[in-house]
């Protein structure tokens, strides 16, 4: 008995722990989200304090709905204070708390849309081009596979800094500055690396039966590939494609040096110009811009994590 308390006890410990490293990881978070719904003059008296408008927003939405007819002094877009009561009070205190939001995102848009672009071309073409050579390089028998296979998985080990000059000097030779293959051909070329690795251990664990069966019915290696590896390939393609897409969403030295053109910058990029523009003057704007980044990879955690779990566990890093 003493036992198992003492093991509860630990358990408890430990929980605690982990839970309040949890909490650390969120303090910058809460900080940008916080400090979005606020104006400047709020941040300069006082710098963790809860937003004014949010909290008229509470106070408005309570007299709302139980029907007081309080009067609400509410900022406008211009800097005066309005009077308003019920629903208006509400409304207004709605308008004035989001305003970084609206502002910060007519010059986000264009930013997510390039992000979405060039995060969509480099995840199917890594996807595609890296389980076909695993395929191969998997089910093939042919001299020197291995050897193919090891000089491949042996280009991880060379540091992303020391390819940067020769990987520019290919793309502007090419004639592919401000464009949007400048991001997304090197994107591809540098994702085969470990999706090949991953693919290529998953699909040395499929069972050769299956393969065996499907060539005496006449299937060949492309039709066997379409209706036999991909649909079992489902959990270390979510693996695959979420790396890809966490890593191009976050990478902004690349798309900065690539694309002089502000028509092309994607959003970490496009965070820094706005960073050293006129909306370093509004925090409010600055720090609605970078959660509203966020959103998309919190999206993406939401509803990735299940499938990204399922496709580690089932093999999708078996070496």
């Amino acid at each position: 008995m003493t036992g198992d308390r003492q093991r509860r006890a630990r358990d408890l410990a430990l929980m605690l722990c982990i839970g309040a490293f949890g909490a650390l990881t969120l303090v910058p978070f809460a900080f940008a989200l916080n400090n979005s719904f606020r104006a400047n003059y709020e941040m300069d008296h006082a710098f963790f304090g809860f937003p004014k408008n949010l909290n008229g927003l509470a106070r408005a939405s309570v007299a709302a709905v139980s029907g007081s007819e309080t009067v609400f002094r509410v900022e406008t877009d211009a800097g005066e204070l309005a009077e308003a009561t019920g629903w208006d009070a509400v409304g207004r205190y709605w308008h004035a708390a989001t305003k970084g939001y609206r502002v910060s995102w007519g010059s986000l848009r264009p930013f997510m849309i390039n992000t979405f672009v060039v995060c969509g071309a480099t995840t199917l073409g890594v996807v595609m081009l890296g389980s076909i050579s695993a395929y191969l390089l998997s089910r093939y028998r042919f001299y020197g596979s291995r050897l193919i296979f090891y000089f491949i998985i042996s280009t991880m080990m060379f540091p992303a800094a020391l390819t940067l000059v020769p990987s520019f000097m290919v793309v502007r030779n090419l004639g592919l500055l401000n464009t949007y293959w400048a991001m997304v051909l090197p994107y591809i070329a540098g994702g085969q690396v470990f999706a090949t690795f991953v693919f290529k251990g998953f699909f040395d664990g499929l069972p050769e039966e299956l393969f065996e069966s499907a060539r005496i019915d006449g299937a060949g290696h492309f039709r066997i590939y379409l209706d036999i590896v991909l649909p079992l390939s489902k959990p270390v393609l979510s693996v695959v494609a979420i790396m890809n897409i966490l890593g191009t969403w976050n990478n902004f030295l690349w798309p900065f040096i690539v694309n002089t053109d502000g028509r092309y910058h994607v959003i970490a990029s496009g965070l820094y110009v706005l960073a050293t523009s006129n909306f370093v003057q509004n925090y409010s704007c600055l720090f609605a811009a970078y959660m509203t980044a966020s959103i998309p990879l919190l999206v993406l955690f939401t509803y990735a994590t299940k499938p990204f779990v399922r496709g580690v566990t089932s093999g999708a890093f078996k070496a």
